[in-house]
């Protein structure tokens, strides 16, 4: 019987010219997972981790062809992320958050862009939540501010930061793009799980932001050798959840595998079963975490084929919550798959040097990002079915 890392790579709607970036991350799952405690330990991902992904073509796979990136499908994207999981979880996530602000820059100014790809495979992190003060200059706008969460910040050469500008006496969000050198990092990630993503503080103190570099979020692209391509017409938060759900994906494969290797080697303490793989419980165990990691790829397998319709209707609000809320029920699914895993595990796996103690963690720490947490985004898409207006800014 196959087990879940001989299976097929998972049917996401994949496309043939991309597909081998998905494989090329699969490639690498043995050693992200020997990399994975120095992560861990750093706060950050290693130097070599970042440059493997470089080079790899993983940071620039949702860039444009005419930058060098890869376009890939959606369906690849989250395969890319499910296979890094399976490795790390920090660098799924990372390489998920470098590749989907590629993908949000797409829509600024081709100028901004030279700026960006004058490096090759340039990094760039993201911060939505409106957290700073912008105040008009000539030419553009100065910046202060504080964003939490930053996740990928110690490698990345930009970074895309959300702010309020005034519009015709009308507030309203709009992203900045920051060069490395603008920003401070501080030393705050402290963290019980996803410890290698380094998530820390960013701050900017009385930034020049040139006004190619200002993108109104509720105003059309900026960008004219893109315009008119539909790669890059899907709206931004439906393409970055969805694509999110690769990393609990891979992280439930992760544990589901080492389980299933280990049930053949270990027995029941205390029990008559000298092979767990006879017990009854076992298999029980097997059972519910397979199909909640199989309940959990159909959401993230309808997401994916949710957002072109998004695209073709950007002013859709319940299917741009429907995307919201398969990826937090994927998410959720995954991390209940885990704790089976974890709880029929014996105490040996809660050892820091086990692999499923960090897989633990990170699931537990992806389950209560805003964007995925399950509670708040189960009563969005509640009020929703129920006919009322979402009440929040981000679908």
């Amino acid at each position: 019987m196959a087990t879940e890392s001989e299976r097929p790579l998972g049917p996401y709607g994949q496309d043939s010219e991309t597909e081998p970036l998905v494989r090329a991350a699969a490639d690498l799952v043995p050693w992200l997972s020997a990399e994975a405690p120095k992560s861990r330990t750093l706060a950050r991902l290693t130097d070599e981790v970042v440059h493997a992904l470089a080079e790899a073509g993983l940071v620039t796979a949702l860039a444009p062809k005419s930058r060098g990136g890869a376009q890939v499908s959606l369906g690849d994207f989250v395969g890319i992320q499910e296979e890094l999981a399976r490795g790390c979880g920090s660098t799924s996530w990372v390489t998920g958050v470098y590749a989907a602000a590629l993908y949000m820059l797409s829509a600024f100014t081709d100028e901004a862009q030279d700026e960006v790809y004058a490096t090759a495979n340039p990094k760039s992190v993201a911060a939505f939540k409106p957290e700073g003060m912008a105040g008009p200059a000539s030419g553009g706008y100065r910046l202060t501010g504080t964003w939490r969460f930053c996740s990928g910040q110690h490698h990345a050469d930009w970074a895309l930061l959300s702010s309020i500008i005034v519009i015709d006496g009308v507030p309203q969000p709009a992203q900045f793009l920051i060069p490395r050198s603008d920003w401070v990092s501080a030393d705050d990630w402290e963290v019980t799980g996803l410890s290698g993503t380094g998530s820390a503080t960013l701050s900017v103190h009385d930034a020049f932001v040139p006004e190619h570099r200002v993108l109104p979020l509720t105003g059309p692209p900026r960008s004219a050798a893109l315009a008119g391509d539909p790669y890059f017409s899907i709206p931004f938060i439906p393409l970055f959840v969805t694509g999110a759900t690769g990393t609990p994906l891979g992280l439930a494969r992760a544990a589901v595998d080492l389980f299933g290797r280990r049930i053949h080697k270990r027995g029941i303490t205390y029990t008559p079963y000298e092979r767990q793989a006879e017990a009854t419980v076992t298999h029980l165990q097997l059972d519910t975490m397979s199909m909640k990691l199989e309940q959990a790829r159909f959401h993230a397998q309808r997401a994916v084929a949710t957002v072109p319709l998004v695209a073709e209707d950007p002013g859709n609000v319940p299917l741009r919550v429907r995307c919201r809320a398969d990826a937090a029920w994927a998410t959720k699914l995954c991390q209940e798959a885990i704790a089976v895993a974890r709880e029929g595990s014996g105490a040996s796996a809660i050892r820091l040097k086990d692999p499923l103690s960090l897989i633990v963690s990170d699931i537990d720490a992806l389950a209560v990002h805003s964007f995925l947490l399950h509670s708040t985004i189960a009563e969005l898409h509640g009020r929703v079915l129920a006919g009322l207006e979402p009440g929040v800014p981000y679908l």
